[in-house]
């Protein structure tokens, strides 16, 4: 995993220097590279316009608003590669209560037209993500994201036709839930996992990676308790900065089983028992 030296000349950088490839996400190359003194973060999508990191952009743009992240330094296509160079943050003390504060503070932010969704769709993604503006969280929810990734998983795997009622009781909850129909839209990170937050030198609390929208904000509380990462420093903080609605444990489930089914429709089997878990108590 080497970028040329044709690639980083076209970069319109000066003196580049120290090109070091680092880990940078499932599916993209990165590096860590100099220019003079200046330190940068280059992510390189092959065979992929510049368009390719839109949704990340946009993302990015609309959470900085609130809180800290990776400035967008310049983003374009060489040769038929899109890449993107951000802000290099080197790292420091951890400090989960304010991460805490942090995500209670970003999802305080609502969206300025009071509807569900985002300026820009994520067609580069596992199954295409359209955030098309809908009034209705419960109907966003469904349609635009558990149905079209309900539908893939079927065809990549048949056991899943076999739970076909489990899945149309789980549809038919989250409409007619209350919560559903009446949260208001707050900004979300949109793949709140431990890989994609880190603490400047500062200790600040920095979100990377997004995947924004507006949406109901225990999706993004769900989906950090998915994997491990996240300690309960950071719960608390974020309960005492803004508490949740009562019911949460049970509406985080449909999050949850949402998240893992992604997991599953890219990884594979290894998901399809905890799949299979949460789809059974709908």
């Amino acid at each position: 995993m080497t970028v040329t030296e044709d690639f980083l000349t076209r970069l319109n950088i000066q003196n580049i220097h120290d090109v070091v490839p680092v880990r940078g996400g499932d599916i993209n190359e990165a590096y860590s590279l100099y220019s003079g003194t200046q330190h940068y973060f280059l992510k390189v999508q092959k065979q992929h316009p510049a368009s390719f990191f839109d949704v990340e952009i946009a993302g990015l743009t609309a959470l900085s608003q609130v809180v800290r992240t990776p400035k967008v330094i310049a983003n374009g296509e060489i040769r038929g590669d899109a890449y993107l160079i951000l802000e290099w943050i080197d790292r420091g003390k951890s400090d989960q209560g304010a991460l805490g504060r942090t995500v209670a503070n970003l999802h305080q932010k609502k969206s300025d037209n009071g509807l569900f969704g985002f300026d820009v769709d994520n067609l580069n993604d596992t199954v295409p993500k359209h955030n098309d503006w809908q009034k209705s969280w419960a109907e966003f929810f469904v349609t635009q994201r558990l149905d079209p990734l309900m539908a893939q998983a079927k065809k990549q795997n048949s056991w899943l036709t076999q739970r076909g009622n489990h899945y149309e009781q789980l549809r038919e909850t989250i409409l007619q839930d209350d919560h559903a129909q009446t949260v208001q839209p707050s900004l979300l990170h949109g793949d709140l996992w431990s890989g994609n937050f880190m603490f400047d030198r500062l200790g600040t609390p920095t979100l990377i990676d997004p995947n924004s929208f507006y949406g109901d904000r225990e999706y993004d509380i769900a989906i950090s308790q998915v994997f491990s990462g996240f300690k309960p420093a950071f719960y608390e903080s974020y309960e005492a900065a803004y508490p949740l609605d009562s019911g949460f444990q049970t509406r985080a489930n449909w999050y949850k089983f949402y998240y893992i089914l992604m997991h599953f429709v890219r990884f594979g089997d290894i998901y399809a028992p905890r799949v299979d878990r949460l789809l059974a108590t709908f």
